[in-house]
């Protein structure tokens, strides 16, 4: 068991030190690897320059946003909580408009702070803090309307006048889904709300969004050079959000820093992240390893796998090294709940090839707990669901130890947003040790421009009809 920080642990020994798993033997052959990388980040924190020249990457600076202002303005901080305050009790709705990076840590901080019934709470029960609601993540028409369709109703039984402030998240501004839902919100919303007031998280410089702002006087934040969307949760693009929910953002970018302070090192042996970035690259380049399945314990950390998803794809699913040679690949990120999955897909992680490593995820302290009355070894017993919880766990990190199939277990004390910063942040830590291992540049996504080119053709192709005709 490595103690990262008080109340945050990482259990590998499933995964570390046995004959069938990685190996400290496998760590001093792959040493100059593990040694580039402690380098290479060591350099980054330094520098701000990524592995490509010209390339800046700033995110190890995020942890220290609030106290050194490098990367957000003093105006920016006024205007969040300007706005933060306009949300207590000023506002019915808060409707966060993203996708991917722009959408998916969000989701996390929703989910994990302020849990699957929130929507359902009256206003006192929030404290006078807004419903949430996400949009433009998806291009499914049936999903907006069904959104505009609640708010609608909702302003009809309201006695007063319904307001809606929604939050648009969008570096460029031209991304389809958002822009496609902006466009219909704007459009909508002011038909039955008696207030629909507007703000974004955009680019400072240049961009559609951007001009937008500055042409219909919404107030907006930066998303700040240097920081991709997928590092972006600490950024103005996470802070902004939470602060409308009340969140206390201190919180969150405290628990950054104690992990970024924790894991400085450049010797894997005293430096948690490094230490688990090499044990899965080792699997995976010689240990056949090409799927990584994250498990949160907690119903609130569902999200997280999805964030952690896009993270660990993006980020190491690269054809190519730094050099032009051919890249290891990195590893298919899969998303499961325990124990709901356990009934679902532990058969196929227990019995299926022998390519995953399973990345678990347990929270020691729940913020409830209920006793249970079942029957073992033919008597009742009553027992807590948080120790049916961490049983299960165990169980089935042991039941896929027997087998010689490997897991790691990531603990936090609790679920608050300090814990929950400092899990998020580990996370960047181990994804950018291992982009330098395996020489790739971890914060690009060329991959993506692909689609993204066949589908402005298609709809440019459509819209030329109508352009003729006009």
């Amino acid at each position: 068991m490595i103690n990262i920080w008080d109340g945050f642990r990482l259990d590998a020994d499933r995964c570390f030190g046995r004959d069938w798993t990685v190996t400290e033997a496998e760590f001093q052959t792959h040493e100059a690897e593990i040694r580039r990388a402690a380098a290479a980040v060591t350099r980054l924190r330094e520098t701000g320059c990524g592995p490509r020249a010209g390339e800046q990457v700033l995110f190890p600076r995020l942890p220290y946003l609030l106290e050194e202002k490098r990367l957000i303005s003093g105006g920016e901080l006024r205007d969040m909580e300007a706005l933060a305050a306009r949300c207590r009790g000023g506002f019915d709705a808060v409707l966060s408009v993203g996708i991917g990076g722009s959408y998916l840590g969000n989701q996390v901080l929703f989910d994990a702070c302020c849990g699957p019934y929130w929507n359902l709470q009256t206003p006192e029960e929030r404290g006078g803090r807004p419903q949430v609601f996400f949009a433009g993540q998806t291009a499914d028409p049936e999903a907006l309307a069904a959104l505009l369709q609640y708010l609608r109703a909702q302003a009809e039984k309201k006695d007063g006048p319904y307001r809606v402030l929604t939050l648009v998240i969008s570096k460029s501004g031209t991304t389809i889904e958002p822009s496609g839902a902006l466009s219909v919100l704007e459009a909508e919303l002011p038909s039955f709300c008696g207030e629909a007031c507007f703000a974004a998280v955009t680019d400072q410089k240049k961009g559609k969004l951007l001009e937008t702002c500055r042409e219909k006087g919404w107030m907006h934040f930066v998303v700040p050079e240097g920081i991709g969307g997928r590092f972006s949760v600490f950024s103005q693009v996470g802070i902004v959000f939470a602060a409308l929910l009340g969140l206390p953002v201190e919180d969150f970018l405290r628990g950054a820093r104690r992990t970024e302070e924790a894991c400085r090192s450049e010797d894997w042996r005293s430096n948690p992240a490094l230490f688990l970035a090499a044990v899965k690259y080792i699997a995976t380049i010689r240990h056949g390893v090409t799927a990584e399945i994250t498990m949160p314990y907690s119903g609130r950390l569902r999200s997280l796998g999805a964030w952690y998803a896009q993270l660990l794809g993006e980020s190491l699913g690269k054809r190519e090294t730094v050099h032009g040679g051919p890249a290891y690949g990195g590893r298919t990120p899969v998303c499961a709940v325990g124990t709901t999955d356990m009934h679902s897909l532990t058969q196929e992680h227990q019995e299926g090839q022998r390519n995953k490593l399973l990345q678990f995820i347990a929270v020691d302290e729940p913020a409830a707990d209920l006793e249970v009355h079942l029957e073992e070894g033919g008597r009742p017993c009553a027992v807590p669901m948080s120790h049916v919880l961490r049983a299960a766990l165990e169980a089935n990190a042991e039941a896929l130890a027997a087998d010689h199939r490997m897991s790691c277990c990531l603990s936090i004390r609790r679920l608050d947003l300090q814990y929950l910063g400092g899990l998020m942040y580990f996370f960047f830590l181990t994804i950018a040790y291992e982009g330098a291992m395996a020489d790739i540049d971890a914060y690009d996504q060329p991959g993506v421009e692909g689609y993204k080119k066949l589908l402005h053709q298609d709809l440019a192709r459509y819209a030329a009809p109508a352009a003729e005709e006009a």
